[in-house]
């Protein structure tokens, strides 16, 4: 680290005083800095603490403009971050240097290298734990001032106005449960394991293009305001379990090539992952985003577990690639939930999840096993152009299911799946489609419709079944039959398979409440006024049409 050179920089930065300055601040800022800069580590270490007391000393000046006295104190602290932002040389070797023994072929003195790093590890560290207790002391008389208006601050909160530049620092030492206050860590190069757990940010912070070469744990920290992390890379693992988001919070573009960890997390207001990239598994469960969650074009090449997550606001995933299971079992989407364009090529389960608003997977590409089970649509359900894919399977790979299945699936308003291709068997067994549900120009490999409710319009044009005939045509015990309301519209009810299809529609006549419906053969109808709470079932319904 070129000290004297740096030293050069803040003395000419610091020669011309200002008029009615304090002369003998000044002097003594001058004899602080070149202990901090030139000195042992003891001599540093007094430096760095007669720096911050200075900085306490303007920022608590009455006799001068409020300013000047500002401009004074961040420039004690410019001084103190730009040491921080010196290179060093033995930061790359922190987890060697770290270690207990020297591995074969160190080139140096290990002892000596490893306690020059200890000493300027202590120095740089010192500074932030100086800078956040000021900051904690500063939050915490903001949140006295709150209750109690006459209250006297033993340390400014001018503390929280000061802007605190890291920017390509090298970082190769823990700062864990600090303070910290318009933090600007962009470029910056943490070395060895990155340690912010219990870490507590307030005002805008900044990872932008950071370099975590490690592990980097935020487990627990709490981001009041603004932060943003894109295009940063975490080499190693990513922890974020229990974060709490404040404020909007933007990870697009960042490069996750280890495990991420975000189980547990909360965001109170956006929350950008688009275009970021999951080289490894990624467990975003039980997350909780109350803003606008954006995951639009990222790739996830590992497992991509989002179980009992709750999204209050829009989600967007359209666009993004799945490699490896994905899974939003539980989930609740409370705004739309726009998965078009995914790509899946392993499991996807959906499995009970709600998704209170619309939900949008038109041309989507799934492939191998689809798991919408127990899903409850409460607003359109658009799945149109969307491809359910089974690929050829090696032997190994024969006991894992294939297709897709929407069975207990409620669709509460309109279900959209004209022109999407099954080419493996489909379940739609006790789904409830209470609104008008379309499979128009769709494609069959074999589907499966017992005990569906169709609660308004179905329409079946143009499909094309290949092998298995719908459920609803072979059906030998009535609980089993698909129903369609007798209260609908009968020219809603619309049936005719392709002229190419392997099989088609056997319809006939079904009656009730004095209607005569065109339905397949098996099918039958029922009064929707006549459900019986106690039996949960519908006790008014036809005979099978034939």
């Amino acid at each position: 680290m070129n000290l004297n050179k740096l030293l050069t920089t803040l003395r000419q930065r610091k020669n011309t005083p200002a008029h009615n300055l304090p002369a003998g601040r000044r002097e003594h800022y001058r004899h602080a800095l070149e202990q901090f800069l030139d000195g042992q580590p003891a001599v540093r270490l007094g430096g760095a603490y007669t720096l911050v007391n200075l900085a306490d000393e303007w920022l608590t000046d009455v006799s001068l403009p409020e300013q000047v006295c500002h401009e004074e104190a961040q420039a004690i602290i410019d001084a103190l971050t730009e040491c921080i932002r010196t290179p060093y040389p033995l930061a790359q070797k922190r987890q060697v240097l770290e270690a207990d023994e020297a591995p074969e072929g160190y080139e140096g003195d290990f002892t000596r290298d490893q306690e020059a790093l200890r000493e300027e590890q202590l120095v740089r560290r010192t500074v932030f734990m100086k800078f956040s207790r000021r900051l904690a002391t500063a939050e915490s008389t903001e949140k006295d001032n709150e209750d109690d208006q006459h209250t006297m601050p033993s340390i400014s909160p001018t503390w929280a106005d000061l802007r605190f530049d890291f920017g390509g620092a090298p970082i190769f030492y823990p700062l864990r449960q600090l303070h910290f206050q318009n933090a600007d860590f962009a470029s910056a190069t943490f070395y060895g394991p990155a340690d912010f757990f219990g870490a507590t940010f307030h005002g805008d912070t900044i990872f932008s293009a950071a370099q975590f070469t490690a592990d980097a744990s935020f487990h627990g920290a709490n981001f009041n305001d603004w932060v943003g992390f894109s295009a940063a890379h975490f080499a190693g693992a990513a922890e974020f379990s229990g974060a709490r988001f404040a404020d909007a919070a933007s990870f697009a573009t960042v490069t996750f090539t280890d495990e991420a960890d975000f189980s547990d997390a909360v965001f109170s207001a956006a929350a950008d992952f688009a275009v970021s990239a999951f080289k490894s598994d990624a467990d975003f469960s039980r997350l909780n985003t109350a803003g606008i969650a954006s995951f639009a074009a990222v790739t996830f090449d590992g497992k991509a577990v989002f179980t009992a997550s709750t999204f209050h606001d829009e989600a967007h995933f359209a666009a993004s690639v799945f490699n490896r299971p994905s899974v939003f079992s539980k989930s609740l989407f409370g705004g739309a939930a726009r998965f078009a364009g995914i790509v899946t090529k392993q499991s996807a389960m959906f499995s009970n999840v709600r998704f209170a608003s619309a939900a949008d997977f038109s041309g989507a590409s799934f492939t191998q096993y689809e798991d919408f089970g127990g899903a409850r649509f409460d607003g359109d359900a658009t799945f149109s152009r969307t491809s359910f894919i089974a690929l050829p399977r090696t032997r190994y790979e024969m006991d894992f299911p294939q297709g897709a299945n929407f069975s207990n699936a409620t669709f509460a308003q309109d279900a959209d799946f004209s022109k999407t291709t099954f080419t493996a068997h489909v379940s739609f067994y006790k789904a409830t489609f209470a609104r008008e549900v379309s499979f128009n120009g769709a494609s069959f490999e074999g589907a499966y419709f017992a005990d569906a409710t169709f609660g308004h319009g179905a329409d079946f044009r143009q499909t094309s079944f290949m092998y298995v005939k719908p459920s609803f045509e072979a059906l030998e015990r009535r609980l089993q039959r698909a129903r369609f309301s007798a209260q609908a519209d009968p020219q809603d009810y619309l049936f005719e398979a392709r002229p190419e299809s392997p099989h088609g529609f056997s319809c006939g006549e079904a009656e009730l409440l004095n209607r005569t419906f065109i339905l397949p053969v098996g099918a039958v109808l029922y009064d929707p006024d006549s459900w019986d709470e106690e039996q949960q079932e519908y006790t008014h319904i036809s005979e099978p049409a034939q």
